[in-house]
């Protein structure tokens, strides 16, 4: 111990962005025996904040005399994935355990689009996203490349390793999993909602003030006052500004491109993870059949108007 507060945590979620890891901070947030810190979910300690320093840091966690209620301590942010310097500084740290939530690269770089296009930081299409040197969705999504770095500093039994397709398909088994990684018990988790959508993508009607609230509450978590931004989300300030329904699809022929670029790399990742990626497989022959048999009706159709039309002219 350092202090009146422990110097790290138990635990960290390393990642990805946009692979459901709010719904696992939520997860880990119902269960009694786990911490998570309530005011903030992304603190960004060992990529963004490693020079506010180790008190800074365990302000966030829970005091000696509190620990005693909790077998986990922890905290979340995706970004500690591709950081270079954070396996090192993580392994300094003395965290011991990391879990680490994966969803299929095409289907992440798609929803981490809409997000930008949300939060009013991108205004394009997802083939312009994907030349947008900022955002190098397509780079983050070679898994393997970073996965590596980590188990450079940590045994592959220090990473739990979470598809984001088979986690909030089947909760009770994600919610096992994580009790026997983290040592808590797997009843403790609170029962999960069915109709709960936690972080979703969508367009805002009122695009430029979504945009300018979200700018303002990153400058207020900056100087630490969260405060203000969770009473604000409390009282529903997104439902202000309302929303104008969902992106249109992803164009077939780009989603066929960026399969067919990331075939290697799920290869690789299951050879380097030893993980069997075969849900990200069947759900992707799944969507294929499945746009397959849209475009079949649709053309049915479209025949059968102009055979009737036919008809009727001769």
């Amino acid at each position: 111990m350092i202090g009146e507060r422990r110097s790290v945590p138990d635990f960290l979620g390393i990642g990805v962005p946009r692979a459901g890891t709010t719904w696992l901070h939520e997860l880990l947030r119902s269960h009694h025996e786990a911490y998570v810190p309530e005011r903030r979910k992304e603190l960004n300690y060992f990529n963004l904040c490693y020079d506010r320093g180790p008190s800074w840091y365990r302000g966030f966690f829970p005091r000696d005399e509190e620990l005693g209620r909790y077998r986990a301590v922890g905290e979340v942010t995706p970004y500690y994935f591709y950081d270079e310097a954070c396996p090192d500084r993580i392994a300094q740290a003395g965290v011991q355990k990391l879990v680490l939530m994966l969803r299929h690269p095409v289907d992440r770089a798609w929803s981490y689009y809409g997000q930008k296009i949300r939060n009013g930081m991108f205004r394009g299409t997802f083939e312009q996203f994907l030349e947008h040197s900022r955002w190098p969705v397509v780079e983050q999504g070679h898994y393997s490349r970073y996965l590596r770095r980590y188990l450079e500093r940590f045994r592959r039994d220090q990473i739990l390793i979470l598809l984001f397709e088979t986690s909030v398909s089947d909760v009770p088994a994600t919610q096992r999993a994580l009790a026997d990684f983290l040592g808590i018990s797997s009843s403790g988790f609170a029962r999960p909602n069915p109709e709960e959508v936690v972080n979703q993508s969508y367009v805002p009607r009122a695009r430029r003030l979504y945009g300018l609230a979200f700018r303002v509450s990153k400058y207020l978590r900056r100087y630490d006052f969260d405060w203000i931004v969770n009473t604000a989300k409390r009282l529903g300030i997104r439902e202000v500004f309302g929303s104008a329904g969902k992106l249109a699809p992803m164009l077939a022929e780009t989603r066929t491109r960026l399969d067919q670029l990331f075939q290697g790399e799920i290869a690789e990742l299951e050879q380097v993870a030893g993980i069997s990626l075969d849900p990200w497989r069947r759900a992707r022959r799944r969507s294929t059949e499945e746009e397959q048999a849209t475009t079949a009706s649709a053309s049915s159709r479209y025949g059968s108007g102009a055979e009737e039309n036919g008809s009727h002219s001769s």
